[in-house]
């Protein structure tokens, strides 16, 4: 079938493009899709973000559609967020997001969406077994008449306005004096980031806005430490107040500090978690915070000052998702009031359902710029006041290797080695309490094992990340 050495996940189908990814199994999973989702409007809503292979990945993607029936409307380049947040507001059943997230260039994907947000595995599962047996020969179109099935919307304006609601707008506005540089990565969210800041009230300078010469992207695609060196230092030389950075869909936000400093994943989420409990605080409501097993133990220690409760989920934004909807839709049958939100620590990217139910970048960066503003205070110093936590990270490639007889070989050496081992799914945690913990992760996204830890002391974080990332090289060696 040509889909072997593809990564086919709920958070994704993925591959290199032009070899596994290539265009007849692109167009084989939209007609699959497009059979499943067959009988509910008939619609789909596609946006793509800005890698130069994502035009013909959307030629295949509206080939395979149409061949089923289906009509489409065309986002064209469009961050991740606001794909999502159209389908909802649009009453879309159906969303293909032609991505491949902070994966290297070579990489692209399909993020398929279901009538309510993400798919899940019986979702999946229909889907798969409906590629198994497909002929494209049996879909012919006429591709002269393409057009006549296709609607071109742009949702960024509409987006934009919707956000405005959600932040204190005019007072930010009125009182906003802050100099802001925002690394696009060339990615999609150039086309809002930047807009939307400005109508903030911010002074933003844009740094690698565009691709350079044969389309490359200027700076590597995943926005952490070691790929923002030009942000750093634009920051701390130009002294500006904050820098942001997103990958190319703009789900996710790195934060640069004013002091050069690149902080945590999930500092930003710590900081609007703490900034809506201390705004949202009252003993008559109660408050949820949404996060998965890979984020920091500061988000109980936040909760506890307030009162509020922590569920943490599998990783992956659809577990977060589903976890969150579920939970508002049971407050409707309570009689106390709830408040719901939430996010991945490890990407930054804040989910707040009643605007858009989605790991969001750049909604991250309104709300940071909002508490800023609010508070009067530098970045440095709202993070200082925050719990402090040690985190470190390995990564391991596992090729070919079965990732279940993996996870089921360390699971089975921690127990006999005394620790007490949590599996959700494929993932493993195990610590102590609020001190330290360390989870294993097989990626969504990647043919790797992650391996990530936190504990109070920075020396412990270390020994404990190397430790386990040892052993699991030590299991993978003698299969």
């Amino acid at each position: 079938m040509g889909r072997e050495n593809l990564i086919f996940t709920l958070s994704g189908i993925r591959g290199i493009t032009g070899k596994d990814f290539n265009f007849n199994i692109i167009k084989k999973i939209a007609i699959a899709y497009g059979l499943w989702l067959n009988g509910k409007d008939k619609k789909v809503i596609i946006g793509k973000d800005t890698r130069p292979s994502g035009n013909k990945i959307e030629k295949a993607v509206i080939e395979g559609l149409i061949g089923t029936g289906i009509k489409v409307i065309n986002l064209g380049i469009c961050p991740s967020p606001i794909i999502i947040y159209a389908k909802k507001k649009y009453d879309v059943p159906g969303g293909i997001i032609i991505t491949g997230s902070h994966n290297p260039q070579e990489w692209n994907g399909l993020k398929l969406l279901s009538t309510k947000n993400f798919l899940d595995k019986s979702d999946l599962e229909q889907i798969s077994n409906k590629l198994n047996k497909i002929d494209l020969d049996s879909y012919p179109i006429e591709k002269s008449m393409i057009h006549k099935h296709i609607e071109i919307l742009n949702p960024i304006p509409d987006y934009i306005q919707g956000l405005y609601k959600y932040i204190d707008y005019k007072r930010v506005k009125k009182r906003n004096n802050l100099r802001v540089v925002v690394d696009t990565g060339a990615g999609a969210g150039k086309f809002a980031t930047p807009q939307i800041l400005k109508g903030m009230g911010c002074e933003v300078k844009l740094l690698n806005n565009n691709l350079l010469v044969n389309d490359i992207f200027p700076r590597e695609i995943e926005p952490i430490e070691k790929n923002l060196r030009d942000l750093r230092m634009e920051v701390w030389q130009g002294k500006y107040d904050i820098g942001f950075a997103h990958d190319s869909d703009a789900d996710r936000l790195a934060i640069i500090g004013e002091n050069g400093i690149c902080y945590p994943e999930d500092i930003g989420l710590a900081l609007i978690t703490e900034y809506y409990l201390k705004n949202n605080y009252n003993p008559e409501i109660e408050i949820i915070i949404v996060t998965n097993l890979a984020s920091s133990l500061r988000f109980e220690a936040i909760a506890e000052k307030y009162n509020a409760k922590v569920i943490r989920t599998p990783v992956g934004e659809r577990f977060l998702t589903d976890k969150i909807d579920s939970l508002i839709v049971k407050e409707a049958t309570k009689s106390r009031k709830r408040l719901v939100f939430g996010g991945e620590g490890s990407c930054g990217g804040f989910i707040s359902p009643y605007f858009n139910n989605t790991r969001d970048g750049i909604f991250a960066a309104a709300k940071i710029i909002e508490i800023l503003v609010s508070t009067e205070r530098k970045i440095s110093d709202l993070v200082s006041n925050l719990p402090r936590f040690y985190s470190n990270r390995e990564k391991i490639n596992i090729k070919s290797k079965d990732i279940k007889l993996i996870i089921e070989l360390v699971k089975k050496e921690l127990s006999e080695e005394g620790e007490e081992v949590n599996q959700i799914d494929l993932d493993l945690r195990f610590g102590k309490g609020k001190e330290w913990f360390v989870l294993i992760h097989p990626s969504n996204t990647e043919p790797i094992i992650r391996v990530i830890s936190e504990a109070k002391r920075e020396s412990l974080a270390r020994v404990y990340c190397e430790a386990t990332a040892e052993l699991i090289r030590l299991i993978i060696s003698r299969m």
